[in-house]
């Protein structure tokens, strides 16, 4: 009998956590980091329905804005011609 076997190489790279306020450590695979995907991203919109038509403070607290009026943020369908800033905003790189 043979049994084929194949290796996932995300699970082979192992990371310690600490627990237990540190006295005890445990050996786990590193999982992937999904706070910048769409998923969340339409986790955060539905949120954002549940809570209504809200109020936001901006203005250092002296206007209000309804979550409602809020435009959201979008990114262009092509990069070329945009600047990119670097070096603490000296240095400015064209795409």
């Amino acid at each position: 009998m043979i049994i084929e076997m194949g290796i996932n190489f995300v699970d082979t790279i192992v990371v310690r956590h600490n627990v237990e306020r540190g006295t005890s450590s445990e050996d786990k695979p590193v999982l992937p980091a999904e706070f910048m995907g769409k998923q969340t991203s339409t986790i955060n919109e539905n949120r954002l329905k549940l809570a209504g038509d809200l109020m936001i403070m901006s203005a250092k607290g002296t206007k209000k804005i309804k979550l409602s009026e809020l435009e959201k943020p979008t990114l262009p369908a092509d990069f070329k011609g945009h600047y990119i800033t670097s070096g603490r905003g000296t240095t400015r790189v064209k795409l």
